[in-house]
């Protein structure tokens, strides 16, 4: 398998910490990316919640020169692996690696398959678009959601030509745009390791 699209973000301390490290989106790819939006990892999203817990979204097919935007639904390639990587000890080294793929039923509905989630009882298997409790706390969502990411395209683009800050905060240009996403909710304490700072990056990988 090969990897792309490297997406990473650092945790300091607690999660819910404002010292954040993080190179985490990108929305234009090389020439092998762009032909198959599958593989298009955009973001890496990692918020701390209340009781210990954290959520991770990573979002992918979106503003992507082989689909049209804005889709009519989520983007599921049963021939993809994404993972999401979590370095708990500060070597730059996955300590744990939390594996998620797409499949069809017999009726041809989708469902995803959730592997190595921290905290959970077991894979976690079901329908998208619908929360998967996992237990101990953990839960998984997948489905077709809205571009989050804001990017002013124009005011970048004037700001390189006259070398003044033009971005506005009125002028999205991925606005009504649609991502495919996970979520992913896991417990703090079944992925840390002492008061170490917790890194995540994610890979799509393809068979």
């Amino acid at each position: 398998m090969v990897g792309r699209n490297i997406r990473r973000l650092m945790v300091a301390g607690v999660l819910a910490s404002s010292t954040i490290l993080a190179s985490a989106s990108d929305h234009d790819e090389s020439p092998l990316v762009k032909v198959d939006a599958s593989m298009d990892i955009t973001d890496l999203y990692v918020f701390g919640v209340e009781d210990g817990e954290t959520t991770v979204i990573v979002d992918w097919a979106g503003f992507n020169d082989s689909r049209a935007q804005p889709d009519g639904e989520a983007m599921y390639n049963p021939n993809a692996l994404y993972t999401l990587h979590i370095d708990n000890n500060q070597d730059n080294v996955a300590d744990i690696e939390v594996r998620w793929r797409f499949g069809q039923n017999d009726k041809g509905e989708w469902g995803v398959q959730v592997e190595n989630m921290p905290g959970a009882d077991s894979a976690v298997r079901g329908p998208v678009e619908t929360v998967l409790d996992s237990g101990n706390g953990t839960r998984v969502w997948a489905g077709h959601a809205d571009d989050p990411f804001f990017f002013d395209a124009a005011g970048y683009l004037d700001t390189l030509a006259t070398g003044k800050l033009m971005i506005r905060n009125d002028r999205d240009f991925l606005a009504g745009l649609n991502v495919t996403a996970i979520a992913l909710e896991m417990k703090n304490d079944s992925m840390r390791s002492g008061e170490q700072p917790l890194q995540f990056w994610v890979t799509s990988a393809r068979k």
